[in-house]
């Protein structure tokens, strides 16, 4: 019987240690990454959406630019470039800088930091691509997709939206 109850709480012990290090390599412990889903203010974009209309799904990938303006009168710092989903992709271009193309991020998958500077009244070019076929048969019908531009300093969103239909 004590031998039941010491396991029991040996067994018990190990898996809570286990949930601890998974949430803590999650980031819901302190020590993770906050989520900042506040708009940030001083940015434009140019167009507001795009409308893509009827996508044939074996059409190949579409790109579509967007200008980024800071009107913020400070410089801003991108911290990372994410999509709401795994068909679309994007990158952006800060001058000469330019980063590679970033998609959705999910699970424990983060994508890295590209902390670039983006100098006041400057323009930026944010290329995106959508694969309309990423999704199979099953994705035929409409869609609507993000792009976040998150800013740490000051912290931030910008998010850039596009949508249309995925036809066979």
């Amino acid at each position: 019987m004590i031998k039941d109850i010491k396991l029991l709480l040996i067994t018990f012990g190990f898996s809570a240690l286990l949930i601890a290090g998974f949430l803590f390599l999650q980031g819901r412990i302190s020590g993770g990454e906050e989520s900042v889903n506040v708009p940030i203010k001083g940015v434009e974009v140019n167009p507001e959406t795009y409308n893509l209309g009827d996508v044939p799904i074996k059409g190949g990938k579409v790109y579509k630019n967007y200008e980024v303006k800071n009107v913020s009168g400070n410089t801003l710092k991108l911290k990372k470039i994410a999509t709401s989903c795994m068909c679309t992709k994007a990158k952006i271009k800060i001058g000469d800088k330019e980063t590679r193309f970033f998609g959705m991020e999910g699970h424990t998958d983060k994508n890295p930091p590209v902390n670039l500077e983006f100098p006041k009244d400057a323009t930026a070019v944010v290329t995106v691509e959508f694969d309309p076929a990423t999704h199979g048969p099953q994705g035929v019908g409409s869609f609507e997709r993000i792009v976040y531009l998150t800013f740490s300093d000051p912290a931030g969103v910008k998010e850039l939206k596009f949508f249309g239909t995925v036809i066979n």
